[in-house]
C-alpha cells in the first residue's frame, strides 16, 4: 500500500505545483504598493498578470528592471481558469485511483497458473485389496488379477492381496481433448538371474515377487468429432487413440459392478487393455434424448498392453449394445449386447509360417459374447453366452497356478514316477488346449440386488466353461461361482464378503493315450502305459473379504 500511495502522489505532483504557481502570484499582485516604492509593473484595473524581471545568467527574479534583466510575465488565475484546473485535477485523481486499484488487483503469475491448472486436470485413485482363505487349494485360473495361490496339498493357505492400485490422471486442455495416463501395479514373477558386481562380487536378484508399476492406460481422446460434424445423435461419441480399455471387459465390469471381487470370463483369456484406435459412445435421439445404442469398435495390436507386438497383422474388436425401449442412463432397462474379436497369436511373421504340432501360439483367434441384460436403479441381472476359437491356452487355464512341469520346472522332492506322470499331464494340457483347432464355450449368469433402505447389496456370478468342446469329457471343464454380500460404507469405500469356487465337475478318469495322440499329445521320456492317470484335478474353494476404495 505504501508503494501505491507514493506512486499516486508522484503522478499528481506536476498539477499541484502548477496550481501553486498560478494562484500564489495572483494574491501578491492584488496588494497595493507602498507610497514612494518603485512600480512593479502592476497591471491596470483588470490585471491579466504580474510582470517581473529575471536575470537569465543567475536565474534570480526581481521586482524592477535593471541591467541584464529581462521581463518575466506570470498570468493571473481567473475564475474560469481555476474551474478548468479543478476539473483537470479531479479527472487526474480519478485516473490515479483507477490505476491504483488495478495495481492492487494484479494476480501473481503462480496464482493464475494454479487456477487454470485445477480447472483442466483431474486426479483420482483406485485401490482393491482382499484377505483370502483357501480351504481347498488347486490348480486353476486366477480369480482376481495378481492372485496366485499354491496348488493341491496346500489347504488353509491364506494371504492378504493388493489386486489394483491406480492413479488416474485426466488432462483437458480444451473441451475437445482429454489425455488420460493411468499407472497400476503388477506382481513381478520370474527367475531373473543374479548379477555380477565388479570382478569378485555379485548381487542377488530382487525382482521376483515385487509389486512394480507399469502404465495401464495412456491415450488421447477426441471428445467432439461428431458434434463438430453436426450429428446431434452422436454428439457425445469419441475417438480414442493409444493404450485403452478394449471394448468388452471394462463395460461388462461396470454392468456387473463387482469386478473387485472376481474376474469376468473373457478377461481370464485376454487382457483388458490394448494399444490401438477406437470409435465409441452412445447414440441418442427422441424428445427425451434416450440412449438406444452404445458401441465401441476399434483396431488394436495382437499383443496386449503388457507384451511386445510381434505380428504384421492387427486385431479387430467391437461391441454393440442395443436398448430397444431407450435408456435414461448407461445400463437402464432391457439391453442386448454383441461382442466379437478377431485376431492372431502374437508371433513374428517368419515364426507364424513354421509347421508345428501345437499352433495355438500363432493360430487365428476368435471370441464372441452374446448377452441379454436388464438393469434398474436397485437391481440388475445378465445372461451371457461365450464362444471362442483358439482363445484358451494352458496359460489361461492355470494362470493362478499349475503343474510345475507345464512351466518347465521339475517338481521338488517327488519320486521319478510322479514327475513323469505330471509331465504327461502337462503335455495333455498343451495337446487339448494349444493345438490351433480348439473351440471354447461358456455360459454366465450374474447380477446384484440392493436391499431396500440399507447399505447392503447381494451379488453373484455363476459360470460353466468348456475349454475345448472338441474333447469328449474334457478334464479341464469347470464351473465357477461367486456369491456374496457387499456393504457400501460411503460413496468412496465398500466391502464385500464372498465365497468363491472352481469346480472340476467330471468324475475322476484316466485319459486314453490313443485318444490323446489324436490331439498330437507327446509322451514324455520314460512314460509307459496306455492311459494318463487321474486327470481331473481337485476343486478349489476360497472365502474372501474384499475392499474397494475409489475417488
Amino acid at each position: 500500500m505504501r508503494r501505491g500511495k507514493l506512486f499516486a502522489l508522484t503522478l499528481a505532483m506536476p498539477s499541484l505545483l502548477a496550481a501553486a504557481l498560478l494562484m500564489r502570484p495572483a494574491t501578491a499582485s492584488a496588494q497595493a504598493a507602498p507610497p514612494g516604492a518603485p512600480t512593479a509593473s502592476v497591471t491596470s484595473a483588470a490585471p491579466s498578470g504580474v510582470e517581473l524581471w529575471t536575470d537569465p545568467s543567475t536565474g534570480q527574479v526581481f521586482t524592477k528592471p535593471g541591467p541584464g534583466r529581462v521581463p518575466l510575465r506570470l498570468p493571473l488565475a481567473t475564475q474560469q481558469g481555476q474551474q478548468a484546473l479543478q476539473t483537470q485535477l479531479q479527472e487526474q485523481k480519478q485516473q490515479t485511483a483507477q490505476l491504483q486499484k488495478k495495481v492492487e488487483q494484479i494476480t501473481p503469475a503462480w496464482e493464475d497458473y494454479v487456477s487454470s491448472f485445477k480447472d483442466k486436470v483431474t486426479l483420482g485413485a483406485q485401490f482393491w485389496g482382499d484377505y483370502a482363505m483357501y480351504t481347498h487349494t488347486s490348480w486353476a485360473p486366477q480369480l482376481l488379477t495378481q492372485v496366485n495361490p499354491p496348488g493341491p496339498g496346500n489347504n488353509m493357505y491364506n494371504s492378504f492381496d493388493i489386486t489394483r492400485a491406480y492413479i488416474n490422471l485426466f488432462w483437458n486442455p480444451t473441451p475437445d481433448w482429454t489425455l488420460r495416463i493411468t499407472p497400476n501395479i503388477y506382481r513381478a514373477l520370474g527367475a531373473t538371474a543374479n548379477q555380477g558386481y565388479g570382478r569378485t562380487s555379485g548381487l542377488g536378484s530382487d525382482l521376483t515377487g515385487d509389486l512394480n508399476y507399469r502404465v495401464k492406460y495412456a491415450y488421447v481422446q477426441w471428445n467432439t468429432p461428431f458434434e463438430q460434424l453436426g450429428i446431434d445423435a452422436m454428439k457425445d461419441d469419441k475417438v480414442v487413440l493409444g493404450q485403452q480399455p478394449q471394448p468388452l471387459t471394462a463395460w461388462e465390469e461396470d454392468l456387473y459392478g463387482y469386478r473387485f471381487v472376481n474376474l469376468t470370463t473373457w478377461n481370464m483369456s485376454m487382457a483388458s487393455t490394448f494399444p490401438g484406435v477406437s470409435v465409441q459412445g452412445p447414440i441418442k435421439w427422441g424428445s427425451e434424448n434416450l440412449q438406444y445404442i452404445d458401441y465401441n469398435i476399434g483396431a488394436f495390436n495382437n499383443a496386449s498392453f503388457h507384451a511386445l507386438e510381434a505380428t504384421n497383422t492387427k486385431e479387430v474388436m467391437g461391441r454393440v449394445s442395443v436398448y430397444p425401449f431407450g435408456a435414461r442412463w448407461r445400463f437402464d432397462g432391457l439391453g442386448l449386447t454383441s461382442f466379437y474379436d478377431y485376431g492372431y497369436g502374437n508371433v513374428t511373421p517368419d515364426a507364424a509360417q513354421l509347421s508345428t504340432p501345437y499352433k495355438g501360439s500363432n493360430a487365428m483367434i476368435e471370441r464372441l459374447a452374446e448377452m441379454i441384460h436388464y438393469s434398474t436403479d436397485t437391481w440388475g441381472v445378465a445372461f451371457e453366452y461365450d464362444w471362442g476359437r483358439n482363445a484358451w491356452s494352458p496359460g489361461n487355464q492355470f494362470s493362478g497356478s499349475g503343474p510345475a512341469a507345464l512351466f518347465g520346472i521339475v517338481p521338488t522332492g517327488m519320486p521319478a514316477a510322479y514327475n513323469i506322470g505330471q509331465e504327461a499331464y502337462a503335455n495333455l494340457a498343451n495337446a487339448l488346449l494349444n493345438n490351433g483347432r480348439s473351440y471354447q464355450q461358456g455360459f454366465n449368469l450374474f447380477g446384484h440386488y440392493h436391499i431396500p433402505d440399507s447399505k447392503f447389496t447381494l451379488f453373484g456370478w455363476l459360470e460353466e466353461w468348456n475349454p475345448n468342446t472338441q474333447v469328449k469329457n474334457d478334464p479341464f471343464d469347470y464351473q465357477r461361482f461367486t456369491a456374496g454380500i457387499a456393504y457400501q460404507y460411503n460413496e468412496y469405500l465398500r466391502f464385500a464378503l464372498d465365497e468363491q469356487a472352481v469346480l472340476y465337475y467330471h468324475s475322476q478318469q484316466n485319459f486314453p493315450v490313443s485318444y490323446a495322440k489324436t490331439f498330437n499329445w507327446q509322451a514324455p521320456h520314460g512314460f509307459t502305459g496306455n492311459t494318463i492317470n487321474n486327470v481331473v484335478i481337485p476343486d478349489m474353494h476360497v472365502t474372501m473379504i474384499n475392499v474397494e476404495y475409489a475417488f
